[in-house]
């Protein structure tokens, strides 16, 4: 395993910070616990500062603010900051410590906006650096102390290679002439919000099957999933694994009141534990069905909004395949969804376009927007 600094305490964090603010890149990963808990932390962050490796433990930190003196530097977008897949560190540091990364050139992003079609760190180590990472802790859990020294390895790979990475696409979007487009995009994941810990009751219409439920069934499932998310918190164990989505739309279906059925039946063994109270919610279910969240329902928009975004999505494929680059380079998904929306007058506030595609394509777009 590399030579690294484990940090535990806050003169470490505060080490750390100096020598952020005297690098001049840092690459950067977090290690979370989503498949093993209800509610997921951020267990472990992974830094090179410039050559320099160390893992964070904010377990073993202490005050409300462990991470604050690296906020500094970690939010002046003058210092380039290294991520891979950034949308998810971004939104959970945001979450735990409050920090909003600038700076960012997500390799990700860049990866994608070139064409690869491999954009997973591990295809891309292997693809363009000629090395093979281990992949047995991908589902490892990070809340786990200690932590084995090949799990600490596992994790350092994320940011040993991330630099040389990061030169080699940076290199070939400089050779693609799309460090703009780029740019923005990696602006874009810099903006993700912070990931919310609430639960959406609405996510009862993303259940496999739950569309085919009757009101009565809907009604049940309903009180299904409030029960579940209530006994998966108890028992600290994300609501998806504490009982599989097909297995509680399953007993949605066959809205049991029986306890004992329950119990006998073939069902999840949580379910079999609290039978009693399973049958409880399925009964009042029945008698007084919970309120049901709207139907999500696609935002097709009026016939002349289709127009534009059809005119849009059109031109963008022949022009991407003109130019010989990716359909985002030319027109991100949310600029494209933007401008239809909202024809020429949406030029204004229009999210990720920039001032290249807006000079480059600007008498283009009206046109399609007025046509």
């Amino acid at each position: 395993m590399p030579t690294h600094s484990w940090i535990v305490d806050s003169q470490g964090v505060a080490d750390l910070a100096a020598r952020l603010a005297d690098a001049a890149w840092t690459a950067l990963d977090t290690e979370s616990n989503s498949y093993f808990a209800y509610r997921e932390r951020v267990c472990l962050l992974t830094f090179n500062v410039a050559g320099h490796l160390a893992l964070v433990d904010p377990f073993a930190l202490a005050g409300d603010d462990p991470l604050g003196p690296l906020r500094a530097p970690l939010e002046d977008p003058a210092r380039r900051l290294l991520l891979h897949g950034a949308e998810y560190d971004v939104a959970c540091i945001k979450r735990d410590f409050a920090i909003a990364l600038r700076g960012v050139f997500d390799t990700q992003q860049a990866a994608s906006l070139l064409g690869f079609q491999r954009t997973g760190y591990g295809n891309l180590v292997a693809d363009l650096l000629d090395v093979r990472l281990p992949k047995e802790h991908a589902r490892f859990d990070w809340a786990r102390r200690p932590i084995p020294e090949d799990a600490l390895a596992y994790a350092l790979d994320d940011v040993v290679y991330l630099p040389e990475l990061a030169d080699r696409l940076a290199a070939f979007v400089a050779e693609a002439d799309i460090a703009d487009e780029v740019a923005i995009a990696c602006e874009a994941v810099e903006d993700i919000p912070a990931h919310d810990p609430s639960v959406d009751r609405a996510r009862i219409w993303k259940l496999k099957g739950a569309r085919d439920l009757d009101r009565r069934g809907l009604g049940v499932l309903m009180a299904l999933f409030d029960w579940r998310e209530e006994a998966a918190a108890d028992a600290d164990v994300p609501s998806g694994r504490y009982i599989a989505h097909e297995a509680l739309v399953a007993l949605a279906r066959a809205a049991p009141t029986d306890a004992a059925a329950l119990r006998e039946g073939r069902w999840p063994k949580p379910v079999k534990k609290a039978a009693d109270a399973v049958a409880d919610r399925v009964r009042a279910a029945l008698d007084a069905p919970p309120e049901i969240p709207p139907r999500p329902r696609g935002r097709r928009g009026p016939p002349e909004e289709q127009a534009r975004s059809q005119r849009l999505r059109h031109w963008r494929d022949e022009e991407a395949r003109q130019r010989g680059v990716t359909t985002q380079v030319v027109l991100p998904a949310r600029a494209l969804e933007h401008l239809a929306e909202h024809g020429a007058a949406g030029f204004a506030d229009c999210p990720q376009l920039g001032e290249r595609r807006l000079e480059r394509y600007g008498d283009v777009l009206r046109g399609l927007l007025e046509g």
